[in-house]
């Protein structure tokens, strides 16, 4: 089977990485996945030509309307059998025009509107909808209004077969503390790191911080940190490629994540998959759903910098018990993240769904565009666009 992933483009993070640990797996499984791009080229743009797959780009030009831009995705995406759908409006809004016989699954990555508002957009087109949490998945069947149109599958991480032995906790040693993410305040809630390294500082405590990724707070986030630890003490590392990526999260003692909004974080997996800590924003039906407070993991309210220095701090003065934490993760990452279950999942539901269509029992596509997902004057060309944009601003 060709499978289409489909994403507005690649850029660093948790999506990506869930994009190219299942496309590894699923040609493991004898599949043949394609990345598709829709919007622009992103900072990985590139990553998985690497490993040896096909990236299509389909992006808009000056003189080409949203809705011939939809007909050029459409296309493209005609010859593949399955597409999954990863927040790209233009690819949502053409599986209308898709052959009969292909597969249309948009995954729901986040608990938020936007997400909400693309992925379960044109659902007389799709398949079926995958929500990656347990608490997207409930608001996805309260807003599509059927459960039967919405699966649950989990993400899922590499994950070691043996406990890493490198794992000491030494108190001789500083806590090694980890962020890794997009750095946007407005969703993973990194302008909070600040206030919550200050008040390590001020107790006294030894700790370094390692900040991988990028992201629109960066120069804020710089700022605000440098007046707060020394040069030795904090690192920016940047945009770097996975693999360098996992190896700083390997080295940390634990991760902090106190993020506003989450679908189901990767990088809460990957840490967890590492004997990585997580101390993270209690976000319901998603960051409670894995961890249990106190044993593999530590929960704290969203915004709430005491709390997260205080967990730090508690960890920090009991070495033993961070590492029974540690153990703990590992344990639970390796029972129930493993990518290859999570990959067998998209199997099995893309084969019921290709069942369900080889049997006639799929409503017709409408041989239409959605454009509803592609805003006002969708027929004027997107150079128009830019201009009125620029004309506002």
């Amino acid at each position: 089977m060709k499978v289409a992933l489909v994403a507005y483009a690649l850029n660093v993070g948790g999506l990506e990485t869930f994009l190219f640990g299942l496309a590894r797996q699923l040609r493991a499984k004898g599949m043949e996945p394609t990345f598709v791009v829709t919007d622009y080229i992103g900072q990985w743009h590139d990553n998985p030509l690497a490993e040896g797959f096909c990236v299509k780009a389909i992006l808009p030009s000056a003189l080409q309307s949203k809705v011939g831009h939809a007909r050029e995705v459409a296309r493209v995406l005609n010859s593949f059998d399955v597409v999954l759908l990863n927040h790209s409006r233009v690819a949502q809004s053409s599986v209308g025009l898709l052959p009969e016989s292909t597969v249309a699954i948009p995954i729901l990555h986040g608990d938020h509107d936007e997400i909400y508002a693309v992925g379960l957009a044109n659902l007389a087109n799709v398949d079926m909808v995958v929500a990656v949490s347990e608490k997207v998945c409930s608001e996805a069947v309260k807003r599509c209004a059927s459960s039967r149109k919405v699966a649950f599958i989990r993400n899922g991480v590499d994950v070691f077969a043996k406990y890493p032995e490198s794992k000491l906790f030494s108190h001789k040693e500083p806590l090694k503390v980890v962020f890794v993410g997009r750095i946007m305040h407005q969703d993973k809630g990194v302008l909070y790191l600040p206030g919550i390294m200050t008040r390590i500082v001020e107790s006294g405590l030894s700790v370094s911080l390692d900040v991988v990724g990028d992201g629109e707070d960066m120069v804020v986030l710089r700022k605000k940190l440098g007046g707060v630890l020394t040069g030795n003490q904090v690192r920016f590392h940047g945009a770097i490629p996975h693999d360098e990526a996992m190896k700083i999260l390997q080295a940390a003692d634990v991760l902090l994540l106190p993020s506003h909004y989450e679908g189901q974080p990767v990088t809460l997996f990957e840490a967890m998959a590492r004997g990585v800590v997580p101390i993270v924003s209690m976000l319901k039906g998603i960051t409670d759903a894995v961890i249990t407070d106190g044993v593999n993991g530590i929960l704290a309210p969203v915004g709430d910098e005491e709390a997260f220095a205080r967990a730090l701090i508690s960890l920090a003065h009991d070495r033993i018990r961070l590492s029974n934490m540690s153990k703990a993760a590992w344990r639970l990452a390796l029972d129930e993240f493993g990518v290859d279950d999570m990959a067998q999942n998209y199997v099995n539901l893309i084969l019921d769904c290709s069942r369900m269509r080889q049997y006639g029992l799929c409503p017709k596509r409408t041989q239409t565009i959605d454009k509803t997902l592609l805003g006002s004057y969708s027929f004027l060309p997107f150079g128009i666009h830019v201009a009125l944009s620029r004309l506002k601003q």
